[in-house]
């Protein structure tokens, strides 16, 4: 070592090394920019650069030695074989176009290939400082150190395998920056370690042949040759680069310009992305260059698309995080050309959004968009779904329906709005519930279903137990007051009817069936609470659904009856009026009270045209009454909230010819207050037809006092609840004098329904009641048994052409 350090120091110039370096250096440099070229390109291409990258590597390293040889002073005259110094030159470039050649190769195995390549350009440095060495002749005898020769030669050999190892495809300047480091050490360990090893012993006797270069010659050369090939090199290499960096700027412009990411791969390898490729993967440029695009971060795709079969295909990309990012990736294959060798582009689309969005479509589709519970449909898909599981396990199923109490009432009240809140707010209590046995769904309005799985076997009180306490927590939630405003808190309350299966049905439109019957029993009940279904309940469906159908049909065969009964004056017992009520006599079914029909009309909707059919025939019936008397028709709490029902007064009245004065519409304060609003328009406008408007039942509801400020009344009905309990009750005495003497207050008349004996009738009289009815003064009968009184003084010819005379009426009204 010592002998290398004192060779350097002592025989060389230290200028003229230091120029040898700085020439290495930059053909060195200018080298590896070719050798970058030459690994990419058509193997055409790839030769003529690698020729190139070994003609300036050669020179280089060869220039780079004969200058430092002219930096030794070896103290003896030296001269140089103009043949052997031919040849080491050839030797530097054949040499290191072969390594370079080699380590370019894309094989099955890059590292193998590099570091053989390497290993060429190592000892090929070698081979060239020995041969240049052989070419000196001085007057003297030349001998080497061995063991300083064969160090030299393998430190060349390692350092030039280190160098094309890392430099790998020279595609970074990390890569680049490796590969020249370590073959400039290559270069200069071996030169200075040989000449270390060099031994001149002078000897005068010996000639030197006259046709040696001269030392000044040979610089000369070496600083023309080197600065023309490095020039080439450089100049070559720098014009090809600003090419290929002009046209991958101009690509890179438009790559990523596009919003999908794009990837170029050549021989699998990654060559190019655009950034919504690398911010997709989070990564860098340099991060993804050169790595296998498939393997690396396409890690499932099938091997159709690997090899390029099928040109699309839905995968998961795998990001520098390790994240799985769903993905859409199209191929393209840009065939080979003189310049480059297959080129393959994937294009690549994020799905995550798509996939979120397919989400909330789906989430859609199977959820209410107001309490994101459960919609019907999906419930009908669980509960078909439910029922062949417990076909095959034997546990039963239970299916309940829930029905808020009220909820109507406090649309009303607050508005829809304040209706939306609520059910959003018991939509997300529910959904608290749902789990694994337990399934909630919303189907409309107010109504909810609910499937519950046992897991105790075919036990089927067990199942009863375990609905009933799955029920109370539904009740308990929804009992939670809701907030409305700050001065408002609704607290609503629920029904729930409940069925098993199969023991309460077949299959699942039974079963819903079923619990939906037992839900109204609860609703009829008064709500707040929980039902079992039971056969009694699927009779007395069947028995209202018959009733219905009758009803309808004696509609249509106009087989109902309007029978009428007297209010008279409470002094005199003058008939001043009748009231018309509805009488069916069914042929199947016999005769049924109107408290039984009437609500099932209500029911099912009849009541509009029940409705509307007495009105007509009462009308039509007072309109050919000789004596102008009074006649009431009740309104049920449906038709009082049809915006049309004033339109149709007006029209009966017209057809009938009867006096709107004539005409009394009783209604409840229950029918009142179910749309406080809608029902003061409307009676407001049947008042402005001249129409009088009472008020039946007064006492029983919950809103008098309020109702008779608010609403246009005429006459007030005092409920014959009170009056059967005159006798004997001081509440109830107390109340009807109370209620005569506020009507006369509020300048109302006042009638008396249910007067039955001589003592109510007393007592009425007593008190100034205006007005009576009730079976003492006459019972509901048809027109016919009171024909004396609407027709009074009239002979059988006068109450022919009476009859007459209405019939024609009625027909005309019907034809109009």
């Amino acid at each position: 070592m010592y002998r290398i350090y004192d060779c350097l120091t002592t025989q060389h110039d230290i200028v003229l090394v230091l120029v040898a370096v700085l020439l290495g250096l930059g053909g060195i440099h200018t080298a590896f920019n070719l050798y970058a070229r030459a690994c990419i390109g058509r193997l055409r291409q790839r030769i003529a650069w690698l020729f190139l990258t070994g003609v300036v590597t050669g020179s280089a390293i060869w220039a780079t030695h004969f200058i430092a040889m002219l930096a030794y002073d070896p103290i003896v005259p030296v001269g140089y074989d103009p043949v052997l110094t031919a040849v080491s030159l050839v030797i530097a470039i054949a040499a290191t176009s072969v390594g370079f050649a080699i380590a370019s190769f894309r094989g099955p195995h890059p590292v193998l290939s590099r570091v053989v390549g390497g290993l060429v350009v190592g000892l090929g440095i070698s081979a060239m400082h020995f041969t240049g060495m052989s070419a000196m002749s001085v007057p003297g005898v030349i001998s080497w150190h061995m063991d300083i020769v064969i160090a030299a030669i393998l430190l060349g050999a390692v350092f030039g395998m280190i160098s094309l190892w890392l430099a790998g495809s020279a595609r970074t300047t990390r890569e680049m920056l490796w590969g020249k480091t370590n073959l400039t050490i290559a270069v200069a360990t071996m030169h200075f370690s040989a000449m270390g090893a060099l031994i001149i012993t002078p000897d005068p006797t010996m000639r030197v042949p006259a046709q040696l270069i001269s030392s000044e010659y040979l610089s000369v050369g070496v600083a023309v040759i080197v600065t023309i090939l490095i020039a080439i090199g450089f100049i070559t290499a720098m014009v090809d680069r600003q090419l290929r960096a002009h046209v991958s700027n101009r690509m890179r412009i438009l790559g990523d310009s596009a919003i999908e990411a794009l990837v170029l791969t050549q021989n699998g390898r990654v060559i190019e992305t655009n950034e919504s490729f690398l911010r997709l993967v989070n990564a860098k440029q340099d991060e993804v260059n050169d790595s296998e695009f498939l393997s690396h971060w396409l890690t499932e795709v099938p091997q159709a698309f690997r090899n390029g079969s099928i040109s699309y295909v839905e995968t998961s990309l795998r990001t520098r995080d390790q994240v799985d990012v769903p993905v859409e990736v199209i191929r393209r294959e840009i065939p080979a050309d003189d310049f480059s060798d297959n080129t393959v582009i994937f294009g690549l689309r994020d799905l995550r959004e798509r996939h979120a969005a397919e989400k909330h479509i789906r989430f859609l589709a199977e959820h209410d968009s107001l309490t994101q519970l459960l919609n019907r449909t999906t419930f009908n898909d669980r509960i078909t779904e439910a029922i062949i599981e417990a076909d095959e396990t034997g546990v039963p199923l239970t299916v309940m329906c829930l029905d808020l109490d009220h909820f109507k009432e406090l649309n009303d009240s607050f508005g829809h709005i304040a209706g939306d809140h609520a059910l959003r707010e018991l939509g997300e209590r529910l959904s608290k519930l749902n789990s694994d046995n337990i399934t909630i769904a919303r189907v409309g309005g107010d109504e909810f279903v609910i499937l519950l799985h046992h897991q105790n076997g075919p036990d089927v009180a067990l199942a009863s137990a375990n609905a009933r306490a799955v029920a109370q927590d539904i009740l308990d939630c929804i009992a939670i007051p809701i907030f409305i405003n700050n001065n408002h808190r609704a607290k609503l309350s629920g029904s729930i009817g409940i069925a098993h299966y199969p023991s309460d049905g077949e299959d699942a439109e039974a079963i819903l069936f079923h619990a939906d019957l037992a839900m109204y029993r609860v609703k009829q009940s008064g709500g707040n609470d929980t039902v079992f279904y039971s056969s009694e309940m699927d009779e007395e469906y069947r028995f209202k659904r018959q009733l219905s159908s009758n009803l309808r049909q004696a509609m249509e065969n106009d087989t109902l009856e309007v029978h009428y009964q007297p209010q008279c004056h409470a002094d005199s017992h003058e008939i001043m009026a009748f009231e018309a009520l509805l009488r069916w006599n069914d042929p199947q079914m016999g005769n049924i009270p109107p408290s039984r029909f009437i609500p099932v009309a209500e029911e099912t909707g009849l009541i509009n045209q029940v409705g509307e059919w007495v009105l007509r025939k009462a009308c039509q019936e007072a309109a050919s009454w000789r004596k102008p008397l009074g006649i009431g028709v009740n309104l049920s709490a449906v038709q009082l909230q049809d915006l049309e029902l004033p339109n149709l007064v007006r029209r009966i009245v017209e057809q009938s010819g009867l006096e709107p004065k004539r005409l009394e519409l009783e209604v409840t304060e229950t029918a009142l207050i179910h749309n406080p609003a809608r029902s003061m328009k409307i009676l407001s406008d049947i008042k402005k037809l001249g129409v009088r408007i009472a008020m039946d039942d007064f006492g029983t509801g919950y809103s008098s006092l309020a109702t008779l400020q608010n609403f246009p009344v005429d006459r007030i009905k005092i409920d014959q609840s009170f009056i059967a309990k005159l006798i004997g009750n001081d509440q109830a005495v107390a109340i009807v004098r109370a209620v005569i003497n506020l009507s006369h207050d509020l300048n109302l008349s006042v009638i008396a329904e249910g007067v039955e004996t001589d003592d109510q009738a007393r007592f009425l009289t007593d008190n100034d009641c205006n007005e009576v009815q009730g079976y003492k003064y006459g019972y509901p009968r048809p027109i016919n048994e009171y024909w004396h009184v609407v027709h009074p003084n009239s002979n059988d010819q006068d109450i022919a052409a009476d009859l007459a005379k209405s019939a024609n009426r009625v027909s005309g009204s019907e034809a109009r």
